[in-house]
């Protein structure tokens, strides 16, 4: 997906400073099966006044019975510029690799507008955006594949982001994203983005995730629809 969920794991209003979170979800097994993978990411946030810098990268690797099956990374940095307390400004840049969906490259720039529909520090938050970017693709080539291997194009951008503490334990995400070409609507994104954090102790969370991406014209021996999900651990400094 082009644009990343970088909502920020606080419930509400953000606090002053630098803080970071930070992600580890390991999985294997083995006999008929042998298969091991790992995730790994890090969300750093500088919030000073109206303005805030987000800084997230993401790293998957895994092998299933010896050979490498998942190798993707990405960097995305955003920074909003609050106008007043309902609507604010953003502006982002972002590149991704993921050679097993043919994506040697992607980078992109953009910006847009953000309302704050709801926010009730330690309860809920809802939040609307809408925008742009300008988008450049590389992909490898692959035999029998006949679709350009270099692409440029703008991309609108929509999400919706829906919070809630259900208790002082559990804490509950939705994140969607539709983000279709200016030149043609049926060439489309869509990402939905669950997820559930468990607190353990103090700043320590077990992390549960769901991740549902949809490509209406993705690259020729690529699926439309990956569903990806993940349970791990995360801590906030």
């Amino acid at each position: 997906m082009a644009i990343v969920n970088v909502e920020q794991a606080i419930i509400g209003p953000g606090k002053e400073g630098l803080s970071s979170h930070a992600e580890l979800a390991i999985d294997g097994s083995s006999g008929n099966t042998n298969k091991n993978s790992i995730r790994a990411e890090l969300l750093s946030q500088w919030l000073h006044g109206p303005h805030t810098e987000f800084l997230w990268l993401q790293y998957a690797y895994g092998k299933s019975n010896g050979l490498v099956d998942t190798n993707r990374f990405f960097a995305h940095l955003r920074h909003r510029t609050m106008v007043g307390e309902a609507w604010g400004v953003e502006a982002f840049a972002q590149a991704g690799r993921d050679p097993f969906a043919r994506l040697s490259l992607r980078t992109l720039l953009g910006g847009g507008v953000r309302w704050t529909l709801l926010e009730a520090a330690g309860k809920a938050g809802v939040y609307f955006g809408l925008g742009a970017f300008y988008e450049h693709e590389r992909l490898s080539p692959k035999a029998g594949t006949t679709d350009p291997l270099d692409s440029r194009l703008w991309r609108a951008n929509s999400y919706l982001v829906l919070k809630r503490q259900l208790n002082d334990q559990i804490r509950l995400y939705s994140i969607t994203y539709y983000q279709p070409a200016f030149r043609r609507m049926a060439d489309y994104r869509l990402l939905e983005q669950l997820a559930a954090a468990i607190r353990l102790y103090k700043q320590l969370d077990l992390k549960l995730n769901l991740d549902i991406a949809h490509d209406s014209e993705p690259p020729q021996g690529v699926r439309k629809t990956d569903v990806r999900y993940s349970t791990g651990i995360a801590v906030d400094f």
